[in-house]
């Protein structure tokens, strides 16, 4: 087994899915851009919120579909016409997933020092409201997305969150759009990295030049964890264990077909590898 990880451009699962994100269908091109700082994300009222919200779209990013396993009790997923029970231990590095109807579960074990990269969700505001509270919004405004999307987004100049004011009148007006954010992949912070990617520790600093490489040092000098991507996926990284008791011939032969189904796009399509090009 040799796969190689096919990184899906965000510009394309942006323009596949742009309106989840877009509150107004407006060209804001010539819209200027506006400072625009948004408080109180400590403040328990946004913090039920953004609960709220997570949980109506079901913990999963709006934007990517990456989705969390490492929640409590697991993530129900369906994979083809199977229900599927998605569970991932990061601290012994196995990742597991359990077949529906059939009494089957399929391990992934990854060699040590390798995990996948988890998303961590926020909610996202489609527009903002100038001194409006930033929980004081209409449901359909607010979308859940994973950091790395989130930050992605902010950083795009030709999308730009659309800032309104408010009027006494009741109407409101147009001012602007945020100013874009510099997205930058910190490597202690497995939150900006591409949810599922697959990631190596690195304790040596090894291969690393210029700022990584400082970056690296500082980070162990604070005594953080230091991450690389890593882009192929073989026997020496994953070893994988089915469980099942088929009670005959017939049984066992329909479950090698949902095992190899299972097993094929949980790699393909969940973590977006594909076989190396002979």
């Amino acid at each position: 087994m040799n796969l190689h990880k096919n990184y899906k451009s965000s510009y394309i699962i942006k323009e596949d899915i742009i309106n989840l994100i877009e509150m107004h269908n407006k060209d804001k091109a010539s819209l200027c851009f506006v400072n625009e700082r948004q408080t109180g994300y400590d403040d328990q009222r946004w913090v039920e919120k953004s609960n709220i919200i997570k949980a109506r779209d079901n913990y999963t990013c709006q934007l990517c579909l990456a989705f969390n396993p490492m929640a409590e009790g697991g993530m129900f997923i369906k994979q083809g016409e199977f229900y599927t029970l998605h569970y991932y231990d990061w601290e012994k590095n196995k990742y597991i997933i359990g077949v529906q109807d059939y009494d089957l579960s399929i391990n992934f074990d990854f060699t040590y020092g390798f995990h996948l990269a988890m998303p961590r969700f926020n909610v996202h505001h489609k527009i903002y409201y100038r001194n409006r509270k930033i929980w004081d919004y209409q449901d359909d405004c607010l979308v859940t997305l994973c950091e790395y999307c989130h930050h992605y987004i902010h950083s795009l100049t030709d999308v730009g969150i659309p800032i309104v004011e408010e009027r006494k009148d009741g109407t409101t007006k147009l001012i602007g759009k945020t100013r874009p954010k510099p997205y930058e992949l910190n490597h202690t912070d497995l939150g900006t990295f591409q949810p599922f990617a697959l990631v190596k520790e690195n304790k040596w600093g090894i291969g690393l030049k210029g700022q990584d490489l400082k970056d690296f040092w500082r980070a162990k000098n604070e005594n953080k964890k230091w991450f690389d991507y890593y882009d192929l996926l073989n026997d020496n990284v994953v070893h994988i264990a089915v469980f099942n008791d088929p009670n005959n011939m017939h049984e066992y032969e329909e479950t090698k077909v949902v095992i190899d189904f299972i097993i094929t796009d949980f790699f393909e399509r969940i973590l977006g590898f594909s076989k190396m090009q002979q």
